[in-house]
């Protein structure tokens, strides 16, 4: 993939920053963890599975449909950016691009543009502002700080991770307003009222 004039020097200027220079010990071991919940048991066998049947429990009905709505999201997400997106791009992921790239995670696939872990993000992040937007500018500092960490951990240039969340947003969000009525949460209290 060949980036128009400029844009391919500031993308590995930033690169070079945010993998490089920007970093700190402490990061080096919360980033990983960040990119990928797996990574640590407490968080993927623990945390996320207890909040997640907190939540459907306190949400019930809502909560499955916003839950649904927002794993077809991704899933459509993943599949448009991983199947059609990257082959198109054809764009090497940093460690192949000869820069020095310091890897912290090990690699995914060869290919980099557009990131789908910040896609994913994005469109999760989309549907659950939709469902409730409330606590919106929370899920859209979770969906930055993965696509951050992407770039931190070796992975991606920040126009892979920046690609990915205006993607993800770009499915996402319709989706959601179409499946959960418009304004998600608010839109279904009203309907029950009447």
């Amino acid at each position: 993939m060949n980036l128009p004039w400029g844009f391919g020097s500031f993308d590995r200027v930033a690169f070079g920053l945010i993998n490089g220079v920007w970093t700190h010990p402490s990061l080096d071991a919360i980033m990983p963890i960040v990119t990928d919940p797996h990574r640590a048991p407490w968080l993927a066998f623990g945390v996320a599975p207890a909040a997640l049947c907190w939540w459907l429990f306190k949400g019930r009905k809502h909560a499955l449909k916003v839950l649904v709505v927002a794993a077809l999201a991704i899933g459509a997400t993943d599949l448009l950016c991983y199947r059609v997106l990257k082959p198109l791009a054809n764009r090497p992921r940093p460690e192949y691009a000869g820069i020095g790239a310091i890897k912290r995670v090990p690699a995914g696939g060869r290919l980099g543009f557009p990131s789908n872990h910040a896609a994913n993000a994005a469109a999760g992040a989309a549907v659950l502002s939709v469902a409730y937007p409330a606590a919106g500018i929370v899920f859209w500092c979770l969906a930055s700080l993965v696509a951050y960490s992407r770039v931190y951990v070796g992975m991606h240039y920040p126009l892979d991770v920046l690609a990915g969340l205006v993607i993800g947003a770009i499915i996402g969000w319709p989706w959601a307003a179409l499946m959960l009525g418009g304004t998600g949460g608010g839109a279904l209290k009203k309907k029950k009222k009447h």
